[in-house]
């Protein structure tokens, strides 16, 4: 997950940089590794691009 294409494959908005409509939601999207259980947070990351995608269809 970053801004930039070069660093990263999916944007802040876990969109995949360089195709519409293609988002991609889970630990996949992290951008470093963790050592607790990540599961609250992927369950945030889920609802957020839910909402987003909610607003751009």
């Amino acid at each position: 997950m970053h801004d930039d294409p070069k660093q990263g494959v999916v944007d802040r908005n876990c969109q995949v940089h360089g195709v519409s409509n293609l988002f991609i939601a889970g630990s996949s999207v992290f951008p470093t590794g963790g050592f607790a259980n990540p599961t609250l947070t992927i369950v945030a990351l889920a609802i957020r691009l839910a909402d987003r995608v909610k607003t751009i269809i």
